[in-house]
């Protein structure tokens, strides 16, 4: 009870100026409050400012666009503004029967002109440099009438549908597109539940409900996307009725919200693989049996048990075991003697203070992670950092702040300033093809930033073959067959030390219904309802 009541007394301090007058003067309106850990600066399903700050975006996005499909809780793809599909025999044209007397929420059409202009935006990298892996594979998209569309692709691709459910599979208002410009993405127009009222960037997202919406009237009349960095306040507003949903709920939390009466917490398996990526153009990682080494010094369940208190999996791939396409790569031990002959056999010696040395150099490293963007990312660095010290490798930690921390990380590789990196990569359209492309396929040139995500610049010409043939076949066995091979050779050239999968933890006020956690670590709100 002393908790509860210090937690609640914590709850008005904080809020008291900033979230308890607009609360009480929603309330009669019926608003839905989610207090998210990182915040919302832009929302265009286009644009280099998609995902760079991650999932806040996203699940804002979710709210104000419809998608052509959808996935459900389960990640199965369901209909959403087209009511069928089909493809053709030779996998390159999928045609599509588009929903009838949509509007998007400035009063214009969704038809399939529309549609055509969503997808021409997409493929083109110069307005769109993002998530190439989705988008790439698509040829175009071609009316066929008001309500029908035929989508092309250059070759048969096996997770286009995957692609179109992706929250950068919104669909926006062609007008308010032309009309805003770039300031589109601070004001964006869709076909969703929710139309923007305010973004406040870095800090509050407001929407109001969308009365024209097809799907019927949406749960709430408003629903506010506040940013609360600090978890234990995210807690306290919780549990004073300040929030109605919280996200990225601390382990150790879980019982004290467990025994609140009017609380549930939602924990779910997720596809967000973690590990920490070496600069591969670092000499000191380009031989094999370091990177192997740095791997066997990690104890995870030990980091499983102490850091997330069982909320995590130890992987065996470097994909989540529910994400499309898994295959079980190998196993990771803790085995620190082996680790020490590893480095012995690299030609790294211990030096007078313990600390391994080659040709008179120290193991120095640089360790970079975010502050806050990743579940206990400071904490699992700094266990990351013990356990390198038991085997003789010095690493100092670079703490950045989450708006930054890409900044670090897309750059072409002779301006990386860090060693090695925290980093989880969500495959958010669900498929194991994506994840794998995004991450270690090659880099097409070295002056550019990363193409994806591919900022260790790893290169393996076998793994990029097998990742191609992977997104060009339609036949599930067959892309299965693909990815599984590409896993084994990433696994065994070890370009990360792999941690962990997250379960996504969130909490409710539980006279919200049908708030939706997705695999992909989204907390999708389009659904709530009192």
């Amino acid at each position: 009870m002393r908790i509860r009541a210090g937690v609640a007394l914590l709850a008005v301090l904080v809020g008291a100026v900033l979230l308890l007058a607009p609360m009480v003067e929603a309330q009669g309106d019926r608003t839905l409050t989610y207090a998210q850990s990182v915040p919302v600066t832009a929302m265009d399903t286009a644009g280099p400012s998609i995902g760079t700050v991650y999932p806040a975006g996203y699940e804002a996005m979710y709210l104000v666009y419809d998608n052509l499909v959808a996935f459900n809780e389960r990640m199965a793809i369901v209909p959403q503004l087209a009511t069928a599909w089909s493809v053709s025999k030779d996998g390159l044209t999928w045609t599509f029967k588009l929903r009838r007397g949509v509007v998007f929420q400035d009063g214009t059409p969704f038809n399939a002109d529309a549609v055509v202009f969503h997808i021409t935006r997409q493929i083109d990298p110069t307005v769109n440099p993002s998530n190439r892996p989705l988008w790439d594979p698509i040829a175009g998209a071609r009316k066929v009438d008001d309500s029908t569309v035929a989508i092309t692709t250059k070759q048969p691709f096996g997770a286009l549908l995957n692609t179109l459910a992706h929250a950068s599979g919104g669909i926006v208002s062609p007008a308010a597109v032309r009309r805003l410009g770039d300031g589109f993405a601070r004001a964006p127009v869709g076909a969703g539940p929710y139309a923007v009222e305010r973004l406040e960037t870095g800090s509050e997202l407001a929407l109001r409900r969308f009365d024209r919406y097809w799907g019927g009237t949406p749960g709430y009349a408003r629903v506010v996307l506040r940013h609360v960095p600090d978890p234990t306040t995210r807690i306290a507003l919780l549990q004073a009725g300040q929030a109605d949903v919280i996200n990225a709920v601390p382990p150790e939390s879980v019982p004290q919200l467990q025994a609140a009466p009017d609380v549930e917490v939602i924990a779910r398996p997720a596809l967000r693989t973690f590990g920490f990526a070496f600069n591969l153009n670092r000499p000191m990682f380009q031989d094999v049996r370091v990177r192997q080494a740095f791997s066997l010094a990690i104890n995870r369940p030990a980091v499983i048990s102490a850091i997330f208190k069982g909320f995590a999996t130890q992987i065996d791939s470097p994909l989540s075991r529910l994400t499309t396409g898994h295959a079980a790569a190998g196993q990771l031990t803790y085995d620190v003697s082996r680790a020490k002959t590893l480095l012995a056999e690299a030609g790294w010696k211990p030096g007078p203070d313990g600390v391994l040395r080659r040709d008179g150099a120290p193991f120095d490293i640089s360790v970079l992670t975010p502050v806050g963007l990743f579940p206990k990312d400071i904490e699992v660095t700094q266990a990351f950092q013990d356990f390198l010290r038991a085997v003789g490798v010095r690493a100092s930690i670079n703490r950045v702040e989450p708006a930054a921390f890409w900044d670090y990380l897309r750059v072409p590789p002779d301006r990386l300033r860090w060693d090695m990196a925290l980093f989880g990569f969500n495959p958010s359209n669900g498929d194991g093809a994506y994840h794998l492309a995004s991450l270690f396929e090659s880099n097409p040139s070295r002056s550019e930033p990363p193409k994806v995500w591919n900022f260790a610049w790893y290169s393996n010409p076998k793994v990029d073959a097998w990742l191609h043939q992977a997104d060009t076949t339609v036949v599930p066995a067959q892309r299965t067959r693909l990815l599984a091979q590409a896993q084994r050779a990433i696994w065994a050239d070890a370009p990360y030390v792999w941690l962990y999968a997250e379960n996504a933890i969130v909490a409710k006020r539980k006279a919200v219904k049908d708030v939706q956690v997705l695999p992909i670590v989204f907390t999708i709100l389009r659904n709530a309802k009192p």
